[in-house]
């Protein structure tokens, strides 16, 4: 190493929705999809020490969040049994997700307490007193170089999620908050460098990167980038590491003189042939023990390969949007466009499986909608998906549907997207009131008639593969064309 140069290596692990062991991972080899095992704690776990002794211990786990909610374990527990498996494999330091807000402030305010190691956001505050509910920062000196590292999340949060994930909380754009922040670390703590850990998603950190000065270093998260490269805006270096925990990002930085003066990346794939750390392993067993026999009840056979890897249309969410068609005979079946999920691969589909396609097991309705309203529903869903300026892009994919088709042009703006709608097998009427099925009350904001099915969207899947298995629910094609 030159004289002089200090370094340090920040290990990154984002999206990891409560994987705790090995699960089949989406790969993709001259453009096809193929399948194979990796993630898991206990082998990330592994990797850490390793590169902990390589580093004599200069060096930091850093979760970008979305991490204690997206598995049967996850949601039975609230999060808790994820929280021991964190605390066994060593995280220093930890951002809010957005899913982390999904069993509501009180229960998060119990798990960040059970966390043995500060989680910061600087853009999250309680609605009636302004005090933050987390701290926004954390100073660390690894290698010889004191870092200032700022959290934060998205605001999503409070704005497209159900209202008891942000109940009595009010969120910031990231943009307003972090350059107070830079400052006040700098000056006050005279920190070198400024690393923001980040869940807003890779267009929003982008985007930072060029508007706000002083962020030496962005360890992203939301959008489940696998970037096999760090991109560099300016002097900002910014990676993410997919999702689902298949991967840790390396990133060993140099510094002289207060500067970023070179740096090496390995995005670290966590392969099943990795020997599990045996402690992490054990806390692991402990926490799914109570859980094996319902995680591995069989509930059908799918002879598609389940999975969330493609934007306009998914396998995974075609299962569940015919579904909920087959069981309330709707028109028109609508889901969220959720990034979440480990792939199936045909063959065998468990209850576990079924509570990670749709952890949030929403309550299902039927609503009428007019065709002029189910066309503004999905035009919402593209300008969120699409939108120009990246802060206005809230994450996840757009829409998931069964029963209606559209011709779409992305590049256009804001609600002239939809060029052709077909509805039921003929031309959309926008004065005709369709019967739609959804998952979630908060998925209704406008429509008539709103009825409860009586049952949840696993109850539907478990009553659909009962029918059906083996299901198929291929690529149409069709339902989303961009032309």
């Amino acid at each position: 190493m030159v004289k002089n140069v200090n370094r340090f290596t920040l290990i990154q692990q984002n999206d990891t929705h409560s994987y705790m062991e090995a699960h089949w991972e989406h790969f993709w080899r001259n453009g096809r999809p193929e399948h194979r095992r990796a993630g898991g704690y206990a082998r990330a776990a592994t990797i850490v020490r390793q590169l902990e002794a390589e580093t004599a211990g200069h060096c930091l786990l850093v979760d970008c969040g979305d991490t204690i909610h997206g598995t049967g374990p996850a949601m039975w527990t609230q999060g808790a049994a994820i929280v021991s498996a964190l605390n066994a494999m060593g995280v220093g330091l930890m951002t809010p997700g957005n899913w982390e807000f999904g069993f509501g402030p009180a229960i998060l305010r119990e798990r960040v307490a059970e966390m043995q190691f500060p989680v910061i956001a600087c853009n999250v505050e309680q609605a009636a007193t302004g005090e933050r509910e987390f701290s926004p920062s954390e100073v660390r000196e690894i290698g010889g170089v004191r870092i200032g590292f700022i959290g934060v999340t998205t605001p999503i949060v409070t704005q497209t999620m159900p209202k008891k994930f942000g109940e009595g909380l009010r969120f910031s754009e990231g943009a307003e908050a972090l350059p107070r922040c830079i400052s006040k670390l700098r000056r006050d703590e005279q920190v070198e460098l400024i690393v923001v850990v980040s869940h807003l998603g890779f267009p929003q950190e982008v985007k930072l990167a060029k508007e706000i000065e002083g962020i030496d270093v962005i360890l992203g998260g939301h959008t489940h980038n696998r970037l096999t490269a760090p991109v560099r805006v300016g002097k900002t270096l910014l990676i993410q590491s997919g999702f689902d925990g298949a991967f840790l990002g390396k990133l060993d930085v140099d510094v002289k003189n207060g500067h970023v003066c070179g740096f090496q990346h390995h995005l670290i794939e966590v392969s099943e042939s990795i020997i599990p750390h045996r402690e992490t392993e054990h806390v692991i067993n402990e926490q799914l023990a109570p859980f094996r026999d319902r995680m591995n009840e069989v509930v059908g056979q799918t002879r598609t390969a389940l999975n969330r890897m493609t934007v306009l249309e998914s396998t995974m969410d075609n299962l569940i949007t015919d579904a909920y068609l087959d069981l309330t005979g709707a028109d028109v079946a609508l889901s969220h466009g959720w990034r979440y999920g480990a792939p199936i691969p045909p063959g065998n589909v468990t209850l576990g499986d079924l509570w990670q396609i749709i952890p949030t097991n929403p309550e299902l309705f039927t609503i009428e909608m007019t065709g002029a309203e189910i066309r503004q529903k999905l035009e919402m869903s593209l300008e969120n998906v699409y939108a120009s300026d990246a802060f206005n892009q809230k994450g996840g994919y757009i829409i998931r549907v069964s029963g209606l088709n559209a011709i779409v042009r992305l590049n256009n703006p804001k609600g002239t997207r939809i060029e052709q709608l077909d509805i039921a097998g003929a031309p959309f009427d926008a004065e005709r009131r369709y019967k739609v099925a959804v998952g979630g009350e908060h998925e209704i904001k406008i429509g008539e008639n709103k009825q409860r099915v009586g049952a949840t969207a696993i109850e539907a899947l478990r009553e659909y593969f009962r029918r059906h298995s083996p299901i198929e629910a291929e690529l149409t094609h069709a339902k989303f064309v961009a032309v």
